[in-house]
Order: C-alpha cells, then sequence, then structure tokens
C-alpha cells in the first residue's frame, strides 16, 4: 500500500534514491495519524514521531522485508510457493522500495524532528515535549534503522544521508564509520534524555516515558558495540558496551515492541497479509532443532501440521515446481500468536539483552554475572515473552537443565560459547528475522543450511543483500565508491566488515 502510494504521487521515480534523501494513549495517537492524513509535517512533530515508529516497524515487520528476506534468511519459514527467495534470488523491485522507503519515509520524518527541534524555531515544537527528548527519541530510532541497513547492505549513505539540499547524491560510507556514528549518535541522545520530563507526545512504543527510552537506548548501544567485538575496533566495543549494560533493560516490561493494534487499519502486518495469501510456512531447519531439544516454544511458534497433528518443517529452499507438491495441511503453518491482529513487533527485547551479557561474561568483558547464568536468563525470559500461561517454571527450569541445554554441559563437551550461546539466541530471535541473520553470520553458530534445491543466486547463504539497481543509475558514483569500501563485488557472497571470521 505505502509502495503504490509512493508510486502514484511520482516520489519514487522524481526522488531517485539520491535525491530521496532529501525529502497520550496509543489508541489516541493511531486516533491521529489515521484521521490526519494531510496534517502538516513541518507543524505536527507528534504526528511525525507516530507515523516514523510505525512506517519502520510495518516495513520491517512486514511479508516483503521480514518474511521474503528476513525470516527466510534466519530459515525461521520456508516458501509453500513463490519459493525463490528462500533460494535467495531476490526481487530488483523490492530492494529498490524499500531502500527508498526507509530513507525517504522513517529516517526523513525522524531527521524533521531533529531538524525542527534544533532550529532557531526549536520553541515553537515544545509544545509536543521537551525538545532534547524528541532529538534524543529520534536519533535512538534513526539508529535502530540505519543498524538494520548498515547490517543488509554494508557500506550505505550515513553521514551525508538526510542532507538532500547539501547532499543530493550523497557519499557512502564504510561499515566501520557507520558503526563509529551510530555509536557516537547513542552516547549523545543518552546524555541528553530528561528522565524526568515524559511530555513527548506521538510516541507509541513507550509513551513518552523517558526512563524507557534511555534503557533502550543502551540496549541498542550494546548490540551496536557487540557486533562490532571481533573487529579492528574491538577495544571501542568493548568500553562502550561496559558503560551500556548496567543501564539496559531489566525485565520484559521494557521491552522496545511497536503496539498494533485488534482492528484496522493499525494491525500486524503477517496478520493483513494472511488475509489473502498463505505463502510461507514452518521450515524445517526451525522445527527440526526445537524438537531436537524438547523446546516447548515450537508451540508458540508454529501449529501443528492439520494432517498429522505433529510439528513438520516444510522443507527449506524447495524450487517453486517442488514446493508446490507439499500441501498446507502436511507441514506446520505459522502459529495464532504470530498471525494475530495485534500480534506486536519487536524492535529488542530482555532475551537479547540478556545474550549479550552471556556473550560479553564469555569473552571476559568487565561485566556482573557469569555467562551461564546471563544465559540461563536469556532462554527464561523468552520463554516468558512466548508463554500463554501454559509453561511453569519448572517446566522451563527442566528444559534449561537438559545435556542439550545446559551451558556447562555443552560447552563442557567441547561446544565453542559462540555454538552455545548462538544457537540459542537464533532460537529468540524468532520474528527478528534480520538479526537472526545477522547473529549467525557473526557467530557462525551453523545450524543453517543450504537450500534444498540449490542457491539461483550465489553459492551459499547471503553474507549480505545486493544495493539497489537504482543506485546504479541514480547515484553511480557514491554507488561505485560503495563497493571499494565494502572491499568486493556488489554480490550476495562479500562478507561485512563486522563478519571476520
Amino acid at each position: 500500500m505505502t509502495i503504490n502510494w509512493l508510486r502514484k504521487n511520482g516520489l519514487m521515480a522524481a526522488m531517485g534514491l539520491g535525491l530521496a534523501l532529501s525529502i497520550t494513549s496509543c489508541d489516541k495517537q493511531f486516533e491521529e495519524l489515521n484521521t490526519n492524513p494531510n496534517q502538516s509535517s513541518s507543524t505536527a512533530t507528534s504526528f511525525l514521531l507516530t507515523n516514523a515508529e510505525k512506517t519502520m516497524m510495518d516495513l520491517t515487520w512486514d511479508e516483503w522485508f521480514n518474511s521474503r528476506r528476513g525470516n527466510q534468511l534466519a530459515q525461521y519459514w520456508a516458501s509453500n510457493q513463490y519459493s525463490n527467495e528462500s533460494r535467495y534470488q531476490f526481487r530488483v523491485g523490492i530492494t529498490n522500495d524499500y531502500w527508498s522507503l526507509f530513507y525517504a519515509r522513517s529516517l526523513q520524518d525522524l531527521q524533521e524532528i531533529i531538524d525542527l527541534n534544533s532550529g532557531e524555531d526549536a520553541a515553537d515544537y515544545a509544545g509536543f515535549g521537551k525538545n532534547a527528548n524528541q532529538i534524543a527519541i529520534a536519533q535512538i530510532l534513526q539508529t535502530w534503522l540505519f543498524q538494520n541497513m548498515t547490517d543488509c547492505w554494508g557500506p550505505i549513505p550515513y553521514s551525508q544521508a538526510l542532507k538532500g539540499a547539501e547532499f543530493p547524491l550523497p557519499n557512502y560510507d564504510s561499515q566501520e564509520d557507520v558503526y563509529i556514528g551510530m555509536l557516537a549518535t547513542l552516547d549523545a541522545a543518552i546524555a541528553a534524555i530528561d528522565e524526568a520530563d515524559n511530555s513527548v507526545q506521538g510516541d507509541v512504543i513507550y509513551n513518552g516515558n523517558m526512563t524507557q527510552w534511555k534503557k533502550f537506548a543502551n540496549a541498542l548501544k550494546m548490540r551496536v558495540a557487540l557486533r562490532m567485538a571481533d573487529t579492528n575496533r574491538g577495544a571501542e566495543a568493548q568500553a562502550a558496551f561496559e558503560a551500556a549494560a548496567p543501564n539496559s533493560f531489566t525485565s520484559n516490561a521494557d521491552n522496545a515492541l511497536f503496539p498494533y493494534q485488534a482492528s484496522d487499519p493499525n494491525i500486524n502486518p503477517q496478520a493483513e497479509d494472511y488475509r489473502t495469501r498463505n505463502d510461507f510456512a514452518a521450515s524445517n531447519t526451525m522445527v527440526d532443532e526445537l524438537l531436537r531439544l524438547n523446546d516447548p516454544r515450537v508451540a508458540f511458534y508454529y501449529e501443528p501440521a492439520s494432517a498429522t497433528g505433529t510439528f513438520v518443517g516444510e522443507v527449506y529452499g524447495l524450487s517453486e515446481s517442488n514446493a508446490a507438491l507439499t500441501t498446507d495441511a502436511e507441514v506446520s503453518q505459522r502459529s495464532q500468536d504470530i498471525l494475530a491482529n495485534d500480534a506486536p513487533g519487536i524492535f529488542l527485547d530482555y532475551a537479547q539483552v540478556r545474550f549479550m551479557m552471556a556473550e560479553a561474561a564469555a569473552r571476559g568483558w568487565g561485566v556482573s554475572g557469569t555467562a551461564e547464568d546471563h544465559y540461563n536468563a536469556a532462554i527464561e525470559a523468552s520463554m516468558n515473552y512466548w508463554n500463554d500461561g501454559s509453561l511453569t517454571a519448572t517446566d522451563i527450569s527442566n528444559y534449561i537443565a537438559q545435556p542439550e541445554v545446559d551451558y556447562n554441559t555443552l560447552t563442557g563437551n567441547g561446544e565453542s560459547w559462540q555454538q552455545v550461546i548462538g544457537r540459542q539466541k537464533w532460537i529468540a530471535l524468532y520474528m527478528q528475522g534480520v538479526q537472526g541473520w545477522a547473529e549467525w553470520r557473526r557467530l557462525d553458530f551453523g545450524i543453517l543450511q543450504a537450500p534444498a534445491d540449490g542457491t539461483l543466486d550465489g553459492t551459499a547463504i547471503p553474507t549480505r543483500m545486493k544495493y539497489p539497481l537504482d543506485e546504479q543509475t541514480l547515484n553511480a558514483e557514491s554507488y561505485a565508491d560503495g563497493l571499494t569500501k565494502l572491499g568486493g563485488a556488489d554480490n550476495q557472497d562479500t562478507k561485512l566488515w563486522w563478519d571476520v571470521n
């Protein structure tokens, strides 16, 4: 719908990719978004914030970028039909559209919030919340999206992005520079937050609670830092992580979630897509691993196959002709928890924070607690997030105590901490497809398998996405420089800066 709107209004064609860079209660805020589609974005920063939060989650969580890319690359899902994405032949038009939408919609709305609240007329916008807090929220959200983008493509427009008048054809920053920039931006946001002032309007994630935003910023700083851990910036990564860790999430109550609604038009994009299509099923990669571990989350993630009443994953990476041979009844479908209208979108959650703490402890960094304690707490947090009331504390502790799951048993038997933590983190990151794929690339914990009927693009599971074709024509000089900074050709087998193993 968003893409069609842009095309109808000529925005994609007129702006191109480089030029595209120039452009109270949840119910009440959603009502404002729905009933004021033509409200001036130059006067209502509350509208800009609500719109940015919703748009960036919609685009990240939907049937295209998440279902056909993130969840396929992480092998959480397999395709029932139109299965070429599970063999890594991604549609060029979708790459063009989403790159442009990320910049021209979400990031640009957030940049306008920053510009309006830091300009000479900033006092005019204080009625939507303290200027410094509005800026901090926008910076945190921009960083979240920029990390997703650079972890998909590598070098991207960053320092010159969103400055269309000055840089209509923005340069690509190296991924190293993007990461260092993101840490600096998060540090600025954290320092500027006034926790005593919760007056920001339009925020449907935390309803203006700046203590929660500060925790989110620190959790995101942990993630940015940890992804740099094995690079030439390892010392900076450690220092940044150790500074953020004591000030991050402490329970699932802190989770940064987008609250989709039970009724139109603000429902979960997966639910909206499922009304007319069912192109995805459980992947055998994920189902087989959950069954091997006797993991009760299999019942929260998927439905039993209706033909047998058992959990069965669709073979991952079948050709379109072979995928068509399997009926929906023969394999597990996505659970109702996933397809519910009001199933939330996840920006970042407590389980991920505890897995990050486990890894930091395993690396010997200066954090409290042991790797085992954090690992156990992370699994518990994940299970409690998905728990529908059927799991007891004893069920969870019994799961963790299994030899196939127990941290000390596994590492004592020769598995690396990367394998042990990575495997469980991947399970817990279900539905956060880009993040699950990123951790597989970074930690090299195995499990993922080559498509059953071979790849259609590249030689193996991709380690990045190709740049939009539009960039080669609309921003050719910067695109060429981006490839130089990438250190390789624009293909899906090229490794990113932080993917050093």
